[in-house]
């Protein structure tokens, strides 16, 4: 463990170095969720009867979607993808006395706190002016809401490497990364709430697992869940945990067979 301890120091002393690119990806998120408030305010005081929800619930939601987003979005899956399937730098990796998957693990982690600490923080400040802002204050509900939080971190962690390591059986994989964020756009409830679905859609989006990944969190942070819903979506994350992890494994195990350092 001594070993992993030090991987995240060492890059979490890179992730400070890279401040503005740290900065660059919390403004695009920031970005996308001033968008997402204008529209929703559009929407809603337009005079239109019969609204899915109110506009605090609107400014709630997306608010903590704001830090949830840079904590929970993980991107190590173009670099597993690119920089170490397909130009062979995985057979470093290969070498070390480790497991990769605990390697890039502690090495993501340090970015998504950082991350998280800029929405935090910036959050905090908006609170200050901003009294839309409603939390989960539940003193039995907080300790499963942080379970949720971290649960949902480990999930995408292993969604995002299933993804890159497709990598091993395709030769150009940008089209397959297209379509993956497009779908965790529209699956994750980053785009719009998946409990404002059509009902026939609804029902597959809020069970699939990229919905466990942060739209379930951002609910549960937001305070819109009882406990018996709390232990539901917690015991429904770990199952989407062991049943992708397993799917990992075995395709890890099966892209090594077919897997060539010959690099580009």
């Amino acid at each position: 463990m001594k070993r992993f301890a030090t991987i995240f120091s060492l890059y979490a002393q890179h992730a400070l170095e890279y401040k503005v690119r740290s900065l660059v990806w919390f403004g695009v998120i920031l970005f996308d969720v001033f968008v997402y408030l204008l529209y929703w305010r559009g929407v809603l005081t337009s005079g239109q009867t019969g609204a899915p929800w109110t506009f605090s619930e609107a400014v709630s939601y997306y608010l903590l979607l704001l830090v949830a987003g840079n904590l929970l979005q993980i991107h190590i899956e173009e670099e597993v993808a690119f920089e170490d399937i397909q130009y062979g730098r995985l057979s470093q990796y290969l070498l070390r006395p480790f497991s990769y998957f605990r390697f890039k693990f502690f090495q993501e982690l340090p970015w998504r706190l950082i991350q998280g600490g800029f929405g935090l923080i910036t959050l905090l400040g908006i609170s200050l002016f901003v009294r839309r802002i409603v939390v989960v204050t539940d003193a039995y509900a907080i300790p499963l809401v942080i379970s949720i939080v971290v649960s949902a971190y480990m999930l995408c962690f292993i969604y995002k490497m299933i993804i890159g390591i497709i990598a091993f059986w395709t030769i150009d994989y940008t089209g397959l990364q297209n379509i993956q964020i497009i779908l965790y756009i529209l699956l994750s409830g980053l785009l719009i709430p998946l409990h404002l679905l059509p009902s026939g859609i609804r029902s597959f989006a809020l069970i699939q697992p990229i919905a466990y990944t942060l739209y379930h969190p951002v609910r549960a942070v937001q305070g819109a869940y009882t406990l018996s819903q709390l232990w539901q979506v917690l015991g429904m994350q770990w199952v989407w945990v062991i049943l992708l992890y397993g799917l990992y494994r075995f395709l890890w195990h099966k892209g090594l067979k077919v897997f060539t350092a010959v690099g580009q």
